[in-house]
């Protein structure tokens, strides 16, 4: 009988090796670079402070295309045809 599942997957994306494990003193720094104090961590996840993190790091990113003012509200509404 074969294999159920495919376990040799080769993933086309080249993920860099980490620098450290991650650990309660990282954490607190990626926080500290953040500014981010005692009470806004008591009121936030620890998914919260890492959505924060890779956000500061996309701040660089440029994009070839910006949306068009209003167009958040023209697709919740239904009007925006995401095929243009």
């Amino acid at each position: 009988m074969g294999d159920k599942y495919k376990t040799d997957i080769n993933p086309k994306k080249k993920v860099a090796p980490k620098d450290r494990e991650p650990n309660g003193a990282i954490f607190m720094l990626r926080c500290a670079e953040l500014h981010l104090s005692k009470e806004d961590l008591d009121d936030m996840t620890v998914g919260m402070v890492f959505d924060m993190i890779v956000e500061k790091a996309n701040d660089h990113e440029k994009y070839d295309k910006k949306a068009p003012a209003g167009s958040m509200a023209a697709f919740f509404r239904g009007e925006l045809n995401l095929g243009d």
